[in-house]
């Protein structure tokens, strides 16, 4: 392969994680246009390489194709919140049960839920949330079907997206979503496939119930909680 696609590749590659933390930091509101003149101007590059970024956001349905307006920060309705919880459940209880019966239990998993406590101690909502991520990520990769983690990626992007609307609403303790994902983790090191596979069903109902209660409610002084997530 030439230097010249190599280098290409990387500046795509870079492109992409840069919009991609700023429409989930929310620095572009829901509904909002992005354009490929305009992240071509604003990264100096050229409009085939911004379309190339762009193109992947769209498959990963953070942006969407919206007739004249062209590419539009995707807004999530409470279907499609329904919709993502319901293939997170079935895909990553499968996935704690397999791990358990391995008694497989990653280390990165284990680092990602300390991480997640340090965070919620300095009240760092943004490492809050990737910490939760990866945890997520480290459990199904360590499954080690490829199929299965490029699917749960695709999902975690739309979460990831969800999350990020709804932050300011602060839906859970970061401290209570850590100790759910202590008693899974826990589970899978024991070895207890039908408690890690329920204790991960219930974690996801529940971001998911919250999230569904509260969507499009406005927020309250009462749930003002710096470190919090699904």
């Amino acid at each position: 392969m030439a230097d010249h696609e190599l280098r290409t590749r990387s500046v795509v590659d870079a492109v992409e994680d840069e919009l991609r933390d700023q429409l989930l930091r929310g620095e572009v509101d829901a509904g909002d246009g992005v354009t490929e003149v305009g992240v071509a101007a604003r990264f100096k590059i050229g409009r085939p390489t911004a379309k190339a970024a762009l193109d992947r956001l769209v498959n990963d349905g953070i942006l969407i194709r919206n007739g004249r307006r062209g590419l539009i920060v995707r807004v999530l309705s409470d279907h499609d919140i329904a919709e993502l919880y319901e293939s997170r459940i079935v895909l990553e209880s499968h996935v704690a049960a397999v791990l358990a019966a391995q008694q497989h239990l990653p280390e990165s998993a284990t680092l990602q839920n300390d991480l997640l406590r340090l965070a919620a101690n300095r009240n760092d909502a943004s490492v809050v949330v990737a910490s939760d991520v990866q945890l997520h990520h480290a459990l199904v990769q360590a499954h080690g079907n490829g199929r299965m983690t490029r699917m749960h990626s695709t999902l975690m992007a739309e979460a990831h997206l969800c999350m990020a609307r709804v932050q300011a609403r602060q839906l859970l303790r970061a401290e209570q979503i850590a100790d759910e994902h202590a008693t899974i983790l826990d589970a899978i090191a024991a070895g207890d496939a039908t408690a890690a596979s329920d204790l991960t069903r219930d974690h996801l109902e529940r971001a998911r119930d919250k999230l569904l209660a509260t969507m499009f409610e406005a927020p309250t002084d009462e749930d003002a909680d710096p470190a919090a997530t699904r």
